[in-house]
């Protein structure tokens, strides 16, 4: 079948299906780092991983199509592999969040592979054969170039409804299990439209699969879950562990909040933040990375009446750290503001007494651009004279590059910075606008003579500053160059 030989109708489906199809691959493509957040985390591996695997099925899609389209003189042979990838997508939401716990296991790269070869490469792969088998039907003798240009065009256009529409409304308000669903069924739609220009029995094919998906089962994150919900950042978790709340963002690990529903400590890194006012003045804070307020809490057990600023960039976690974690917007102590906190420091001019920075994408990784010299530079314009940065950093590596940089890039920006070994991989960063020996440092803490359990954690400080050698030529890392998933993806690799 040619185009001189179909319809008005035919036609117009056969240019609107590349509009839906690119929609459909984009959806996949962005809605795919969603899902497999909560079980490989956040970084710039897994993005590269998966995509590799979806260039590949597309460029097999491709060279598919355009052999089939060459043997076939209708349009049935295409809508019959665009409802086979719906078919396949059905069964993925039946069975994907039992698979990808598996697929996890296997490492940030084989495992994402993987994962994305069983979960994406069959419906990618079916979708991508559209292009060129519409090309082949469309074109008429000297006009291949205008045809092909007319298809990829389309393609790209609804490609970019795909990314619009799975980032800004898809993903935030349904959340990525609800995405999936509403991909499987713009596929299924497509091929049964196709199919019912042939047969109109076809549309049973549409009723069946729409009818199938209010049965796939949604992800189970166990009983200890009791508040989960997609952001535009995160997926973002609550958990329950005995008398503890935890906030957890993506991947099951690390703890990005932990309250005692009692109050008080913690027992982890967050209890740290209360020494800041013994080392320098507490009269206003600043918070980068608010998580569910751990740091702030810790550091009015010492500083009671201390005013600031918390900067947070998903609205989702500063949900929950008001629901569970008890910061509350009516405290007038505490202004907490929705941005990302590299832009919100440039157009703020306030001076803080003490900054603490504890700003990780979901899991073990740092922005990169929130580690660099550069951000360092704002940070310190931001403080008074006799101000603290205290930063969280993360590092059980045997060689500690990213502590070791991330020291260099301080060193960079403050005369002084002093190394807390907090326990669990965690150090403490403790930076100096003025310079600061680490014995003024440990004096302070060990004759701190107030609350006894502020006594007792300021007594253990002070045996836990530890001295790091920066060698000469450590990388200092700037917004040019700043490989800190690279550091971070050996020390998790035990490099």
């Amino acid at each position: 079948m040619t185009s001189e030989d179909a319809g008005p109708v035919r036609l117009a489906f056969w240019l609107a299906t590349p509009v839906f199809t690119g929609a459909a691959i984009m959806a996949q493509e962005l809605v795919a780092f969603r899902l497999y957040a909560p079980f490989f985390g956040y970084s710039i591996y897994i993005w590269g991983s998966m995509i590799s695997v979806v260039m590949a099925a597309l460029a097999l899609g491709y060279a598919l199509g355009g052999w089939i389209a060459d043997r076939s003189r209708t349009d049935f042979p295409l809508y019959g592999m665009l409802l086979g990838g719906a078919l396949y997508q059905l069964g993925v939401l039946f069975a994907v969040h039992s698979v990808l716990p598996t697929f996890a296991n296997m490492g940030d790269f084989i495992g994402t592979s993987l994962a994305s070869l069983v979960v994406f490469a069959t419906p990618m792969m079916a979708m991508a054969t559209a292009c060129p088998f519409l090309i082949r039907l469309l074109a008429r003798s000297g006009r291949v170039g205008a045809t092909a240009g007319k298809i990829y065009a389309l393609s790209t256009i609804g490609g970019i409804a795909g990314v619009l529409g799975t980032s800004f409304f898809l993903v935030p308000q349904l959340g990525t299990q609800k995405t999936l669903e509403a991909i499987c069924l713009l596929s299924a739609a497509t091929a049964v439209s196709g199919l019912a220009l042939h047969d109109r029995a076809a549309v049973l094919a549409l009723g069946l699969i729409a009818g199938a998906l209010p049965f796939a089962p949604p992800p189970i994150w166990g009983g200890d879950t009791v508040w989960a919900v997609d952001s535009p950042y995160n997926f973002v978790r609550v958990v329950r562990n005995g008398r503890w709340l935890i906030l957890k963002l993506n991947g099951d690990g690390g703890a990005h909040a932990i309250r005692d529903q009692g109050g008080g400590w913690t027992g982890h890194y967050f209890d740290y933040f209360a020494l800041g006012p013994l080392l320098a003045p507490a009269q206003t804070l600043l918070v980068l990375g608010l998580g569910g307020g751990a740091s702030i809490t810790s550091t009015r057990l010492t500083a009671p009446e201390v005013m600031g600023d918390a900067v947070e960039i998903d609205p989702t976690v500063v949900e929950a750290a008001d629901r569970f974690f008890g910061l509350s917007p009516e405290d007038r102590r505490l202004k907490v503001h929705v941005a990302d906190a590299r832009p919100w420091l440039a157009g703020n001019q306030r001076l803080y007494d003490l900054v603490h920075v504890d700003l990780y994408q979901g899991g073990p990784y740092i922005p990169f651009y929130l580690a660099t010299a550069e951000f360092f530079d704002a940070v310190r314009a931001h403080m008074s004279p006799d101000g603290l940065l205290m930063m969280n950093l993360f590092d059980d590596g045997p060689r500690q590059e990213l502590l070791i940089s991330i020291l260099a890039t301080l060193q960079r920006v403050f005369p002084s910075v002093v190394v807390l070994s907090v326990g669990y991989g965690n150090r403490m960063l403790l930076a100096f606008p003025t310079a600061t020996s680490k014995d003024a440092v440990r004096g302070r803490l060990a004759n701190f003579d107030g609350d006894p359990a502020v006594k007792r954690l300021a007594r253990r400080a002070a045996t836990q500053i530890i001295d790091v050698d920066v060698p000469a030529g450590s990388v200092v890392f700037t917004d040019d160059y700043a490989p800190v998933e690279e550091l971070t993806r050996r020390m998790l690799n035990g490099g």
